[in-house]
C-alpha cells in the first residue's frame, strides 16, 4: 500500500472516530421544551373533592363530582352497594388520617405541578405525536403492591399518600419494608411518573435472556427516566439511599470485573436474575452495604456510555433491540479500584 493511501486511511479512521464521539450524554439531555404543551397543566384533586363530601349526604355528594371525576366514579351511584363501599373508605380512620397528612403536606401543589408539567413537556419533545392524558391526585389507602403512579389512555393517577415521607412512621405501621419506604418521598413522584410513561408507551413484551441483555434493558428504562427528569440524582433514579449510591459508584469497576471474570454476563436463569436485578435491602452477592439491583446500576452506566459515544437519539435508543451492538458500541470500560 502506498504511503499516501495509508495516510488517507488513517485520516478517515480518525474522522469516523470523531463523528462517533458526540459529547457527554448529559449534553443530549439539555433540551429546550419550555414552549411545548402543556403550558399550563392542571392537576385535578380527587383527594380534596372526595374527602370534602358531607357523609350525611354522601350519595348526592358523589353525584355532584361524578362528571368531573368519572375515572374514579364509573359505577352506578344509585347502587347502594357501590356507594356503601366508597363511604366506608371515606369514613375509615386510617384513610382519614392519610388524607389529613396529604392536605398538610400538599396543600399547595404549584411546585409539584411545575415538575410534572416539565415531564409532560420533555416527553412531548421526544414523542410529539403522543399526548399524555390529564393527571389526577388521589388518596389510595396505600396498597404498596400497586404502582403509586398508574397511566391509562384516559388518565394519569397519582397516589399522593404514597409520597408523605416516613417521619411519622406511617409506612412502618402498614408493614412496608424499609427499603421501599425510603422511596415514599416527593422527590420520587416524577421518577415514578416517567416510569409509568415508559411502561405504557415504550415497553414491548420481551423474553429474559441473560444478565447482559437485562442490564441493557434496565439501563434503557432508567435512561428514559433520566431523559424526562435530567435533574434527578442517581440515587432517586435507581431507588438507592445516598450511602448505597456512593457504594455502587465506588465499586463500579469491581462489580464489572466480577461480572466479566466470573463469566456472568451471558449467564441466565432465575438465580442470576435474583443476584443482579431483584429488589431488596441489599445485595447478597457482594455485601450488606451494597444496594440491590446492581445489574440495573451497571446497565445505566453502559447506556450512558453508549449515548455519549454514538450519535443516537432517545427514540432510536428505545427502538434498538440488538444488545450486542449497544454493548460493543458503548465502549464501557470502568476502572477497577
Amino acid at each position: 500500500m502506498k504511503k499516501s493511501n495509508l495516510f488517507l486511511l488513517i485520516l478517515l479512521a480518525l474522522a469516523c472516530g470523531a463523528c462517533q464521539k458526540t459529547g457527554s450524554y448529559k449534553d443530549k439531555l439539555n433540551i429546550n421544551c419550555k414552549n411545548l404543551d402543556p403550558l399550563n397543566l392542571e392537576i385535578k384533586r380527587y383527594d380534596q373533592a372526595f374527602f370534602g363530601i358531607d357523609t350525611a349526604n354522601f350519595t348526592d355528594g358523589l353525584k355532584s363530582i361524578q362528571s368531573e371525576y368519572k375515572v374514579f366514579l364509573t359505577g352506578n351511584l344509585d347502587n347502594p352497594r357501590a356507594v356503601d363501599y366508597l363511604k366506608r373508605f371515606a369514613t375509615d380512620t386510617f384513610c382519614i388520617r392519610l388524607n389529613e397528612m396529604v392536605q398538610e403536606k400538599y396543600a399547595d401543589i404549584s411546585e409539584l405541578t411545575e415538575d410534572i408539567e416539565a415531564v409532560y413537556q420533555r416527553f412531548r419533545y421526544y414523542y410529539p405525536e403522543i399526548v399524555i392524558p390529564p393527571a389526577y391526585i388521589y388518596v389510595s389507602g396505600i396498597d404498596y403492591e400497586t404502582p403509586p403512579v398508574m397511566l391509562s389512555a384516559e388518565s394519569v393517577l397519582i397516589s399522593i399518600d404514597y409520597y408523605l415521607g416516613n417521619d411519622g412512621k406511617i409506612y412502618d405501621y402498614i408493614g412496608m419494608p424499609k427499603f421501599r419506604s425510603t422511596r415514599c418521598h416527593e422527590s420520587y413522584i416524577t421518577r415514578d411518573l416517567a416510569n409509568a410513561i415508559f411502561y405504557f408507551y415504550i415497553y414491548r413484551s420481551r423474553i429474559q435472556k441473560d444478565v447482559l441483555t437485562e442490564m441493557i434493558y434496565k439501563g434503557k428504562e432508567d435512561y428514559f427516566t433520566e431523559a424526562l427528569n435530567p435533574l434527578l440524582p442517581d440515587s432517586v433514579i435507581l431507588g438507592y439511599s445516598a450511602k448505597q449510591m456512593q457504594w455502587a459508584k465506588d465499586h463500579e469497576g469491581d462489580i464489572w470485573a466480577s461480572l466479566v471474570g466470573e463469566n456472568l454476563l451471558y449467564s441466565g436463569g432465575l438465580e442470576s436474575y435474583r443476584s443482579f436485578f431483584s429488589d431488596g435491602p441489599f445485595s447478597q452477592a457482594y455485601s450488606s452495604e451494597a444496594p440491590a439491583r446492581l445489574g440495573e446500576f451497571i446497565g445505566l452506566q453502559i447506556i450512558r456510555s453508549y449515548m455519549s459515544n454514538n450519535d443516537i437519539t432517545l427514540q432510536e435508543l428505545m427502538e434498538e433491540t440488538d444488545t450486542q451492538k449497544v454493548f460493543q458500541n458503548s465502549q464501557y470500560k470502568p476502572k477497577k479500584n
